[in-house]
């Protein structure tokens, strides 16, 4: 669980391949061309090869419009719809490490909804951030993510009560879970985390009858001074 320096080095070239490849696709030129879910993925695979990763860390998902609200859409073959935005959670593998990263952006200037429920899931991960340390109790930090994430709700008209059930309809997974030779790697989720454990940060905010889904992921390495964020070189920008 607690990542030695040549881990931390494989886990670093596996996010950098990916930063690298995501910010080649995310040109605008290029983002505005694809047709399909599925060109982006190949794109992306050649990217990961042509950098000196072993290919995916897992099987990645490219999802437009409602197909992101299915939090695993690995099909990858729907046609883009103009106005939809793309969510996009992949990873690749070095020496056995995997990334994990996830950007939601926007292939033309998002709608005022758009970028209001996008800017709720920038502001919970923005605060959870704040909360990775060493000491943490992952079912404490989850907590207190979730009660953020009730707040951000709240203010988006999606619900009037901020309890535990009407936040995890627009927000049903984690924050956060382990990283290292498996994407979802093995760690301790009930003792407080320790200096050298890699950990994602992901929130994200579904709404199928609006054809929304948003997820924002980075890789976070806990040092003694508080965190880092291994993929804090990849723009969080919803369109540029």
């Amino acid at each position: 669980m607690i990542k030695q320096p040549a881990e931390l080095a494989a886990l670093q070239s596996a996010i950098d391949i990916t930063t690298d490849s995501l910010q080649t696709l995310f040109a605008p030129d290029l983002l505005v061309s694809y047709q399909n879910e599925y060109e982006l993925e190949a794109d992306l695979t050649r990217e990961f090869r042509h950098r000196g990763a072993a290919g995916h860390a897992f099987a990645p998902i490219i999802a437009g419009g409602k197909r992101a609200c299915t939090l695993h859409n690995v099909t990858n073959e729907a046609p883009l719809g103009a106005g939809e935005l793309l969510v996009l959670d992949v990873g690749a593998e070095v020496d056995h490490y995997a990334a994990d990263i996830t950007r939601t952006i926007s292939r033309t200037p998002p709608t005022p909804r758009q970028q209001e429920v996008y800017d709720a899931v920038l502001a919970v991960q923005s605060y959870a951030l704040t909360l990775i340390k060493p000491g943490i109790l992952l079912k404490e930090y989850e907590a207190q993510v979730e009660v953020r994430m009730g707040e951000e709700l709240q203010k988006l008209g999606l619900i009037e009560t901020a309890d535990h059930d009407t936040i995890r309809h627009y927000y049903p997974h984690a924050t956060s879970h382990f990283l290292g030779l498996d994407v979802h790697d093995v760690g301790d989720y009930l003792s407080p985390l320790p200096a050298g454990v890699v950990i994602t940060c992901e929130p994200g905010i579904y709404i199928p009858e609006e054809g929304i889904g948003i997820r924002i992921e980075d890789d976070v390495l806990l040092t003694e001074a508080g965190n880092k964020v291994l993929s804090e070189r990849l723009t969080r920008d919803l369109y540029s």
